[in-house]
């Protein structure tokens, strides 16, 4: 009888302890479960509140120590329902495309070919809702119009304008 009491007493005791470690491994799970929802939900909200728009581009050309150069003039709006910081900008990529070639530039605050910079409108250090920013563009090849302008932002959205000349 009293064998039979600590028998039921371990087997009450293991059962008690394999439901604590699995309710300790679920509750695990479901925590690191909402952590990924919370983050996916954040980055669904960034990408919603978040738009972009080329209004204008415009080919100009320099003569910089008896070289010209030319380089294109983007107007970008913020149409989104956010504001766009500083690094998310720099972090952006500039796309330009012809019939037959596609130039990917990179953000340097430098006129150099290959490279693009930028202009707040109000210089405040975000690019506020309603917004327009201009980026210049300092192509390295003759592009022939038709010429693609793509700028995207660091969570993928982005806007094109089709430049004809």
């Amino acid at each position: 009888m009293v064998s039979e009491s600590i028998n039921t007493a371990i087997i009450v005791i293991a059962g008690l302890i394999v439901a604590s470690m699995v309710s300790a491994a679920l509750l695990t799970q479901i925590a690191v479960l909402d952590s990924s929802m919370r983050i996916a939900v954040r980055s669904a909200q960034d990408r919603l509140q978040t738009s972009i728009s080329i209004v204008l581009v415009s080919l100009n050309t320099t003569s910089i120590d008896s070289q010209t150069t030319k380089y294109f003039v983007i107007y970008i709006k913020n149409v989104g329902g956010r504001s766009i910081s500083t690094q998310e900008i720099q972090k952006s990529d500039l796309y330009l495309q012809d019939s037959s070639i596609t130039l990917y530039m990179l953000y340097s605050q430098d006129s150099k070919p290959g490279r693009w910079s930028y202009i707040e409108a109000i210089s405040d250090g975000s690019w506020d809702v309603g917004e327009t920013i201009i980026v210049k563009a300092y192509n390295s090849t003759s592009l022939i119009p038709p010429v693609s302008i793509r700028f995207v932002l660091p969570n993928g959205i982005s806007s094109e304008y089709r430049y004809v000349g």
